[in-house]
């Protein structure tokens, strides 16, 4: 499935009035230039730092306008990056504004979403990433996603993702939002993962400016 998805409903609000307001890249946290540079550089370089290799498979939770995509599409071998977002506006604005002209004809890269963790879209992963998207989910929510994730999991594959660490007894008590953010420690996450067959790893700082903490799981 080579198609851009459809829009969320987490926001409460067409994707595509609000890009036409604020812009593509201040939707998903790029206050200015400079900060939205920074942060996809900072995921980048934290893969491939961490080992991921131009022929990996790569699925890219919530890749949003393409913050991180604009850099791993052009290192990754043709075919191997998966979007998943499901606000389709979000995607269309990233591919005409981010990526250089004939690099999606080179690249290839598959875009898809939905709102209840279909990765169906992908084949097998090597690596999965996750950056500032289980900070809006519930638990429910994370734990569909876990469940979801695994079957299109390589026995040797894994999954990177971000939270903010806090008591999680102040968490919002309505669905998952985008614009609202939801704390766990590190045992929530854990008991919330390994039913689904995953085993997690803290990470910790890794350089996030608002302190995001790091996770890896591979399945059990």
């Amino acid at each position: 499935m080579n198609t851009v998805p459809k829009r969320s409903k987490w926001t409460g609000k067409p994707a595509k009035a609000r890009i036409e307001v604020v812009g593509h890249r201040h939707f998903v946290g790029g206050t200015d230039a400079e900060s939205w540079y920074a942060l996809g550089r900072l995921q980048y370089h934290y893969l491939v730092k961490w080992g991921l290799k131009p022929g990996d498979v790569f699925l890219d939770l919530g890749c949003g306008s393409l913050r991180l995509g604009q850099f791993l599409i052009p290192y990754l071998d043709a075919g191997k990056y998966f979007g998943f977002e499901p606000e389709s506006d979000l995607v269309r604005a990233g591919l005409d504004h981010e990526l250089m002209p004939g690099l999606i004809e080179a690249k290839k890269p598959v875009f898809d979403g939905n709102y209840h963790f279909d990765f169906g879209f992908v084949e097998k992963f090597d690596v999965a990433w996750a950056q500032s998207v289980f900070t809006h989910l519930t638990e429910q929510d994370i734990a569909t996603c876990f469940a979801n994730l695994l079957p299109h999991c390589k026995v040797t594959g894994c999954f990177h993702f971000t939270f903010f660490e806090g008591d999680p007894s102040g968490n919002p008590k309505i669905a998952s939002h985008a614009n609202k953010s939801w704390r766990y420690r590190f045992r929530d996450l854990e008991n919330i993962a390994a039913p689904t067959g995953w085993k997690l790893t803290y990470v910790g700082d890794w350089g996030h400016r608002r302190k995001q903490k790091m996770v890896i799981a591979e399945p059990r």
